[in-house]
């Protein structure tokens, strides 16, 4: 007698592994559980990390019997795709990525002369909410894993011109990376690795929002990456109006940061979104010299990038930018000013948000 296709037993789905959560070690035993060799093992993670692989059936120098195990098995090289790209009229160009849950980060590439830059996501939106900021519109949905992390890495070095290489990324995207160092750094490892992504530990920088706990707990990591943090003000009052998750003062914040220059010998950079008539005024400029003067350290100006939810703010003019700046060099504090790169496409700093599998805006 047949059975009911109704109550017959399910079969359990498969379980898919993505292969870019795994280290060596990890990747080695899944190979060999699958019949294939130690070796076999650092073939796939070079097709993964430095071909770019995004399939299997592109490991050409893998048996047809292992890959055809391993897919049988559930693994998978990637567990993101890419949605959409948007170019900007000076040469950036954004990628919407989708992940395996639905969810959707974005990444900027930010190509100038022989420098490119990339611009990476740690957790879908951002539980920081900086009221200038489209990142935390919606809040945060989840930290993003080690595979999710990297992957964006290879996506936006494969919009490269052939010749070209990925120069310098900074993990600055939606999120606060610092309250994702279980994934986080395992995925770094990857992309510093020489066997991997092979990307210099002095081309990479992550920016926090300011937690001194978490800082001290970076500066532990074996590499000496580069470390930004987003100060916005000096003043602690102003500086939680402007965050107003912000717990830490600024006092503990600085301190946190002269003890990762100690530790691993890098001078920290403090980003301050400049608001017109907020935060770029003459007794705004001297607050930062009380606490940054003659410190080991830059500071990073950026005038901020409008968002069209956000009321309120203005971009502050040139010659306001300009004059705070000098105002800083006067007492002391080493300035840089950051050109503002893709704004017409929103993806400039700041800009980066939430967003539906078809690109439009979400806000939660």
């Amino acid at each position: 007698m047949a059975r009911d296709p109704a109550t017959a037993p399910r079969a359990r789905p498969r379980e898919v592994v993505h292969l870019t959560d795994l280290d060596d070690a990890a990747l080695c035993a899944v190979v060999e559980a699958c019949g294939g060799l130690p070796f076999q093992a650092r073939q796939l993670a070079h097709w993964i990390y430095v071909h770019g692989a995004e399939d299997l059936a592109q490991c050409r120098n893998l048996p047809a019997a292992l890959r055809a195990s391993l897919g049988a098995a559930g693994h998978v090289l990637r567990s993101t795709r890419r949605l959409h790209e948007t170019a900007s009229d000076d040469g950036t160009r954004k990628l919407l990525l989708g992940l395996a849950d639905g969810e959707t980060v974005e990444t900027v590439l930010i190509p100038e002369g022989e420098r490119n830059t990339l611009c990476i996501s740690t957790q879908v939106g951002c539980p920081v909410g900086c009221v200038f900021c489209a990142s935390g519109l919606g809040g945060v949905k989840r930290n993003l894993g080690c595979g999710e992390i990297v992957e964006q890495v290879l996506h936006g070095r494969a919009l490269l011109a052939p010749g070209a290489r990925l120069t310098n990324l900074v993990v600055m995207g939606m999120g606060e990376p610092l309250l994702n160092l279980r994934n986080l750094l395992p995925a770094l490892e990857r992309i510093h690795d020489p066997a991997g992504i092979h990307l210099g530990a002095r081309r990479i920088t992550v920016s926090t929002s300011g937690l001194p706990e978490r800082m001290r707990e970076f500066a532990a990591a074996p590499h000496a990456y580069n470390l930004a943090v987003s100060l916005h003000a000096a003043d602690d009052a102003l500086r939680r109006r402007l965050v107003p998750t912000a717990r830490a003062p600024v006092a503990a914040i600085v301190a946190a940061a002269l003890e990762y220059f100690r530790t691993k010998g890098r001078e920290v950079t403090f980003e301050v979104v400049l608001l017109a008539g907020v935060n770029d005024r003459p007794e705004d400029a001297a607050a930062l010299v009380r606490v940054l003067g003659h410190q080991p350290c830059t500071v990073n100006l950026i005038p901020w990038n409008p968002v069209e939810e956000i009321a309120g703010y203005a971009r502050p003019a040139d010659a306001q930018v300009d004059g705070f700046a000098e105002r800083l060099r006067t007492g002391g504090v080493k300035v840089t000013v950051r050109r503002q790169r893709g704004a017409d496409r929103d993806a400039a700093c700041g800009q980066l948000r939430l967003r539906g599998p078809d690109g439009s805006r979400r806000t939660g």
